[in-house]
């Protein structure tokens, strides 16, 4: 089966065939560098990050290209805010952006090109749209595409010109020949602003002319995907699109993937509506194994519900699937091979093959995670029959293997496991000493066989969610995931 994606041209699923055998090229939109990231800006970077990992692990060489916008209104506004140059406050926030890339385990793309690195590129093709005819120059030096010299425009959101019109919330502005015409270059307006000489005077580039340059520049004129946000569609991709078609008279990106929103309660995300949360805000509360696990739990082109319940429900699937391979690290696996294991036998013979197929079928994540669940399932109610198996090993290859496309189920298992219930103590308000206090009072009830009030202590921690497992004379705690009252 070859892989299959939905593609936002086209509207429909269709096979992924590059443009060059063998080879993947692939542009993602990165971030505008003037602060700290938040879940919302971490998906699309997750879910790449899973796509190119595939497309290695199938055997197809990916170069993959991801920029940084460098210069922007934002990153001027704060600059301003700090009374430092922009330049000091964009690298700043690039370091900052890589330790939270890194901290979710995502591998750094081949290129990382900056808007200021790429000025002169930008300048070039700005000159060729306005040579064509596609753009003009205003009085003052702005330059200006014509959205209506581009027969094509809206393919890419399905709206045609009338229909964006009427969307637009029309501001006075003389130097437009359109309402929907956008600005390619923008002249210097104020000296603490960076600008850089060009044919219409000094000034910096828009926003949306960054990407068609340099994703042209490492990719070429045609390329097989470009990806980012669902809400990047419209203006910013379908601009791309625009500029880049107008000057080339080729087909830009083959393939446009996008993934949809990280909501709470249905709204999206984002440091304008002030529902965020930061990455590693997360990430020290609850784990980057668990971010990384709640952004694949839904198809990526389903929102994902940012809530407490459905952390909790990231964190118990976590656990049940490191406590399995935790216990198959440990489970006997020498000795006559028991007639129950055929079941299991089976699933784990053909395991490879269905979650290849689910992620052929549009990197469908939620689907392989279904699988994955199964496999557990099967494989506890295998080990809980006490007898040796050899599956226990070929569990552990099998999610190895997994691990390396989806960067989950990677870490150590029982340190994974130790730190989670930390994590999960602490989150719940549960103080570990007083847990280890609690098992010591226990431990001399039950010595002085006082077992009423040695089960008062275990129902106590129970309520709180923490279990306690005997094992001989030893007692340990765990955290349950399940409701308690």
């Amino acid at each position: 089966m070859s892989i299959q994606i939905t593609n936002t041209l086209t509207r429909q699923k269709e096979p992924l065939i590059p443009l060059k055998e063998g080879e993947v090229r692939m542009y993602v939109c990165g971030p505008t560098v003037y602060g700290l990231t938040h879940v919302g800006n971490a998906r699309p970077n997750v879910f790449f990050d899973v796509v190119r990992r595939f497309l290695l692990f199938k055997g197809y060489k990916v170069i993959f290209v991801s920029n940084y916008t460098d210069v922007d209104d934002k990153i001027i506004n704060k600059a301003r805010e700090q009374k430092v140059g922009s330049l000091e406050v964009s690298e700043k926030y690039i370091v900052e952006f890589r330790q939270d890339m890194n901290a979710l385990g995502i591998r750094i793309p081949d290129v990382t090109p900056k808007v200021t690195e790429h000025i002169p590129q930008i300048v070039r093709f700005i000159e060729g749209l306005v040579k064509s005819g596609a753009a003009y120059v205003a009085e003052d030096g702005e330059v200006f595409f014509s959205v209506r010299n581009f027969r094509g425009y809206g393919k890419l959101s399905g709206r045609n010109i009338d229909e964006l019109l009427s969307g637009v919330r029309i501001e006075r502005d003389e130097k437009k020949r359109d309402p929907l015409d956008f600005s390619l270059w923008k002249p210097q307006k104020a000296a603490d602003e960076p600008a850089w000489e060009s044919p219409w005077g000094k000034g910096r580039p828009g926003w949306h002319i960054e990407c068609s340059v340099m994703a042209t520049e490492y990719l070429g004129e045609s390329f097989d995907i470009h990806g980012g946000g669902l809400d990047l569609i419209h203006p910013h991709h379908e601009n791309e699109i625009a500029q880049a078609e107008a000057l080339t008279h080729k087909q830009f990106a083959k393939v446009w993937m996008h993934n949809n929103m990280v909501t709470i309660d249905s709204d999206k995300m984002s440091k304008s509506v002030g529902n965020i949360f930061l990455n590693r805000d997360f990430i020290q509360k609850f784990g980057p194994e668990t971010l990384r696990y709640l952004l694949l739990s839904g198809h990526y082109r389903s929102p994902i519900d940012f809530s407490e319940k459905h952390i909790r429900e990231c964190q118990a699937g976590l656990h049940r699937i490191y406590s399995t391979l935790a216990r198959s690290q440990v489970f006997p696996k020498e000795g006559s091979e028991s007639p129950d294991g055929k079941k299991v036998m089976e699933f784990s013979a053909s395991f490879s093959q269905k979650w290849q197929e689910a992620m052929e079928d549009d990197f469908n994540t939620a689907q392989v995670l279904g699988i994955v669940f199964e496999y557990v399932r099967l494989m506890n109610g295998l080990m809980d029959k006490k007898k040796p198996t050899k599956l226990a090993q070929i569990f552990i290859d099998d999610m190895k293997i997994l691990s390396g496309v989806l960067h989950l189920f990677s870490e150590e298992p029982t340190a994974f496991l130790s730190n989670l219930k930390l994590l999960v103590a602490k989150e719940r308000g549960v103080i570990v000493d007083e847990i280890q206090s609690a098992i010591q009072k226990r431990k001399a009830a039950r010595e002085q066989k006082d077992f009423a009030t040695s089960d008062k202590i275990r129902a106590e921690l129970l309520a709180k969610g923490i279990e306690l497992r005997d094992s001989g004379q030893a007692t340990d705690w765990d955290i349950l995931f399940k409701e308690t009252t």
